[in-house]
């Protein structure tokens, strides 16, 4: 085996060989390339960078540096904080999601242990929902859930959950980017129904999926209300039908303990 001994290339030196290539090729686009640029340093920076700071490295005016930083905003690939500051949302997105794992990891062994049945957490990135976290149950017959599945904002309990509590803006883009699909016969895709369930699911402050994502599974979801309000995870308890408790003050139960998990999880979370 050798050993690689070629020379490490300096940041600076990779920016003058790429400014290089660039003038050798007729159809590079440099507004595209700045783009990259900007998304590049503030992607290594350890601190939100601002404006300004962006403006001395990218060079570039301020006016063209603030239009593609407004763009890379708009496609979510940057958030700028309340002090004007820009960083990369996908590194946002991981650290937000490290922490709320965390938070859920005690409350969701406490759901898993009580029901033994699937206990699920799923947070809003960009235009999706995801799952982030799951404990299975222990039954060999369970509703089964996985890590990175994309949840269906119009007929899942976390789903729903999530979205009832945006504007009304963000609602319609990830039920437009996720499509109204009808899984079951019992799948709600009528735009007035759904508003009127999300409705609901404001005033009661949890929601439910009856065999409208899979037949003979139910699941009860939980939004995760922050202090400010703000709503981008859920957490829920799903079960076959068959196991569903018969008795109200049993359902009862399920819902109240999902709740309090919740609010646990907002409480770590504050």
């Amino acid at each position: 085996m050798t050993e690689n001994l070629l020379p490490q290339t300096s940041p600076k030196k990779r920016r003058k060989q790429g400014a290089t290539a660039k003038k050798e090729d007729p159809y590079f686009s440099r507004a595209a390339g700045k783009a990259f640029e900007l998304l590049d340093l503030v992607g290594r920076s350890e601190t939100p960078l601002t404006l300004n700071e962006l403006v001395q490295q990218i060079r570039l005016t301020k006016s063209s540096t603030f239009r593609l930083l407004h763009t890379l905003e708009s496609l979510h690939h940057l958030r700028r904080d309340e002090q004007g500051r820009y960083q990369k949302l996908d590194h946002l997105r991981s650290t937000s999601l490290q922490k709320l794992q965390e938070a859920a990891a005690e409350p969701m062994r406490r759901l898993s242990l009580e029901f033994r049945e699937t206990v699920s957490l799923a947070a809003l990135m960009g235009n999706r929902i995801e799952v982030v976290a799951v404990i299975d149950s222990p039954h060999l017959i369970r509703m089964s859930n996985v890590a990175g599945r994309i949840l269906p904002p119009h007929a899942s309990s976390m789903g729903k959950a999530i979205a009832a509590f945006q504007t009304a803006e963000v609602r319609e883009r990830l039920l437009v980017s996720y499509g109204t699909t009808i899984f079951t016969h019992n799948t709600i895709t009528d735009q007035r129904k759904l508003e009127e369930y999300f409705e609901k699911i404001r005033a009661t402050g949890n929601s439910c999926d009856d065999e409208e994502n899979t037949l003979d599974g139910f699941c009860y979801g939980a939004p995760i209300v922050l202090p400010d309000n703000r709503v981008n995870a859920a957490i829920s308890v799903s079960m076959p039908k068959a196991r569903l408790p018969q008795e109200p003050a049993d359902r009862k139960r399920i819902v109240d303990a999902l709740h309090k998990a919740a609010k646990d999880i907002a409480e770590a979370l504050d």
